[in-house]
C-alpha cells in the first residue's frame, strides 16, 4: 500500500511557461512530520537512480497523469533536507494545462510524494520519550499536486509567472497606475495583490507590492480597467521602454490582459512577439534552397480556350523572390504552349 507525504508549496519557479516546466521542493526530510515519521535525506537516492522519470499525478489519482519529473535530488538545509524536483507538465492534455496553470498561479499550494517502503527500509527509534519511524529507503512511485498533507516547512524555490486570468467586471474610467498602486494597503497579502496584477516574481516576497507588475484592476472595486490593459500590451510590445519580465512570460501576461479586453468588447492589439514569429517563418520560407509545396508541387487548371493545363496563379507564393521565379516559369510555360499551338496550326493548314 503506497504511503504519501505532503509538503506546503510556498513559492514556485516557472522555468518555461511554453513547455510547462517548473522546479520545486516536494518533500522535507531529516525532521519529524505530523505522522511522527523521519525520512532520511538519502531515502530517495535509489529511486532517483532507478525510477526516473517519476510520474506526476493530480491528487494521487493514477487516471490523472499530468506530467513527469525530469530531475530530482536532495538538498541539505542545516539539520534537514529537501527533495528538489524539476517537473514538466503535459501541455498536450487539458488536465495537464489546467494543473500547470493552477500550480503556477498558486491555486494549488501543496505537493505530495507517493512511495512504497521496501523490506528493511524503515525502523522505529525513540528520542526524548517519543517514538519515531525512521524511513531509510523508499520506492518512489509518483508525486502529486494536492490540497492538504503532512510534511512540514517545505518551500519551493522562487517564481516568475504570469498570473492566470479570472473573469471580472470591466471599466473604461481614466487610469492612473501609480495612484492605484499607492491606494492598495501596504500590508496587503499575496491573495489580495494577485487580484490586481498580471505578473509576480515570488522570490522577491509575494506579500509586497514591488514583487508585482502590470497592475490593471481598479482598487477597491476590482474592475479590470480596459485602458490599463491596452497600456500593458503596449508595454509588452516595447512601448515606454518595454518590459524586463522574461520573454517566455510575455505571452502569458498578454493573454491575461487580452481576455479582459475581449470581455469588454474592445479591440485587442496584436502581440509583437507573435508578429516576429510570423516574420521569422516568412524568412525561413524564402531562404535559398528551401523547398515549399506551393513552389514545387504546382496544381493545374483547365484553360477554356485551348484546354492546355497551365499553372494556377492562385497557388503562387506571396514572398517576392519566390513569386518572381514562379511567375517567370509560368510565362515561359505559356510561351512554349503558344509556340506549340502556332506550329500545330501551320502544319494543319499545310496538310489541307
Amino acid at each position: 500500500m503506497p504511503e504519501y507525504k505532503t509538503s506546503q508549496l510556498e513559492n514556485l519557479k516557472v522555468l518555461s511557461e511554453a513547455e510547462g516546466i517548473v522546479e520545486a521542493f516536494t518533500n522535507t526530510m531529516g525532521q519529524p512530520d505530523s505522522d511522527q515519521d523521519i525520512i532520511l535525506p538519502t531515502a530517495f537516492d535509489s529511486s532517483i537512480s532507478d525510477n526516473m522519470p517519476v510520474t506526476v499525478l493530480l491528487g494521487h489519482d493514477p487516471s490523472k497523469v499530468v506530467g513527469k519529473v525530469l530531475e530530482a535530488h536532495s538538498i541539505n538545509f542545516g539539520d534537514s533536507a529537501k527533495l528538489y524536483n524539476k517537473i514538466q507538465f503535459n501541455l498536450d492534455t487539458q488536465l495537464g494545462r489546467e494543473t500547470f496553470s493552477n500550480v503556477a498561479g498558486g491555486f494549488i499550494k501543496e505537493w505530495s510524494v507517493g512511495f512504497n517502503i521496501p523490506e528493511g527500509g524503515a525502523e522505529y527509534e525513540q528520542e526524548d520519550g517519543a517514538t519515531y519511524r525512521v524511513i531509510k529507503d523508499v520506492d518512489w512511485v509518483e508525486v502529486s499536486s494536492v490540497v492538504r498533507g503532512a510534511s512540514p516547512n517545505t518551500t519551493t524555490i522562487s517564481s516568475k509567472a504570469a498570473i492566470p486570468y479570472e473573469a471580472s467586471a470591466t471599466s473604461e474610467a481614466p487610469w492612473d497606475g501609480p495612484r492605484t498602486i499607492a491606494s492598495i494597503p501596504n500590508d496587503a497579502d499575496a491573495d489580495l495583490l494577485r487580484e490586481y496584477y498580471a505578473w509576480v516574481e515570488s522570490s522577491a516576497n509575494q506579500d509586497v507590492k514591488s514583487s508585482y507588475k502590470f497592475i490593471h484592476h481598479e482598487y477597491p472595486s476590482g474592475a479590470a480597467n480596459l485602458r490599463a490593459c491596452s497600456s500593458g500590451i503596449a508595454i509588452l510590445n516595447g512601448g515606454r521602454g518595454g518590459t524586463t519580465i522574461p520573454e517566455d512570460q510575455i505571452r502569458g501576461v498578454y493573454n491575461h490582459l487580452r481576455r479582459h479586453l475581449e470581455a469588454g468588447d474592445r479591440e485587442v492589439p496584436e502581440l509583437r512577439l507573435d508578429q516576429e514569429d510570423d516574420e521569422r517563418r516568412r524568412r525561413e520560407y524564402s531562404a535559398p534552397g528551401t523547398q515549399h509545396k506551393e513552389a514545387t508541387e504546382h496544381q493545374t487548371v483547365s484553360n477554356a480556350d485551348d484546354e492546355q493545363p497551365i499553372v494556377s496563379e492562385a497557388f503562387v507564393p506571396s514572398t517576392d523572390e519566390t513569386r518572381r521565379q514562379v511567375m517567370q516559369a509560368l510565362a515561359e510555360y505559356r510561351a512554349r504552349s503558344l509556340g506549340f499551338r502556332v506550329e500545330s496550326n501551320r502544319k494543319h493548314r499545310e496538310d489541307e
